[in-house]
């Protein structure tokens, strides 16, 4: 991996991959009440182990893990596996979801610019090939509380979309996600204004690109659900007006 390379993976996919310890994230919710100010943004990164590097994956993961969980600009972090993609060809057993909620993008700057030279990032990011990236804000600029995602036994849908058209995340959009209060099960979906970084690190909103995190109270009622909602004309008529970069059906992993 050359320098310029190496550059812009620090700046985007090290510092949202992981958890801290459960201890770590009750000492910060002493400390520090989560009040959400407008410019915090959320860090979603879904990484795959390299072959034969699982194992070197979880243990440097652990150690960086640990040195960002002292960052005062994180707060919260989480983690998930995920057991579906409609990607057929990703083997799902060395993939991990992560998403680190950052009090603003200059707190993440900072730490990334901190974090970037360590010995500690290097060794963890040549375990892993990045498969998603991105910075992420509410669409409706209301706080979203990451412990509503953490709940074992639920299930997690994460997707990023580019719309095809300019009114893609409109009416249609709204039908919907209005029709999945219909199915046993459903709990919530947020959508979220999608940053990218560009080969400068520079994050940059991504143009007509939404991501949605979807909810479910567990597999059971999440898998009764998924084959109807697919033959439905409100999915059917909103799926046409996208491009999934990334879907990835998933469970909190202590």
């Amino acid at each position: 991996m050359n320098m310029k390379k190496m550059k812009v993976v620090f700046a985007c996919v090290a510092l949202i991959t992981s958890c801290a310890s459960n201890q770590k994230e009750e000492i910060k919710t002493e400390e520090q009440p989560k009040t959400e100010k407008m410019s915090s943004v959320f860090e979603i990164a879904i990484n795959q182990s390299k072959d034969g590097q699982h194992q070197t994956f979880l243990e440097t993961r652990a150690k960086f893990v640990e040195v960002l969980g002292k960052e005062e600009a994180t707060l919260n972090e989480g983690k998930w596996k995920p057991f579906f993609t409609v990607f057929p060809d990703l083997n799902l057993d060395n993939i991990l979801i992560g998403m680190t909620h950052w009090s603003s993008m200059q707190g993440f700057g900072e730490t990334a610019g901190r974090l970037m030279p360590e010995q500690v990032t290097k060794d963890y990011f040549s375990s892993f090939n990045p498969l998603a990236y991105a910075l992420l804000e509410t669409v409706d600029g209301e706080s979203f509380d990451m412990e509503t995602i953490k709940t074992p036994g639920t299930v997690v849908e994460f997707a990023i979309r580019r719309g095809k058209t300019d009114d893609a995340f409109g009416g249609k959009r709204d039908a919907f996600f209005n029709s999945l209060n219909n199915y046993d099960g459903y709990k919530f979906a947020r959508e979220f204004k999608v940053y990218k970084l560009s080969e400068e690190g520079m994050p940059t909103l991504a143009e007509n690109t939404q991501a949605v995190i979807i909810v479910w109270e567990n597999g059971e009622k999440f898998q009764a659900a998924a084959q109807p909602i697919f033959g439905t004309k409100e999915y059917q008529e909103f799926a046409a007006d996208l491009d999934v970069e990334t879907y990835f059906a998933s469970s909190p992993w202590e």
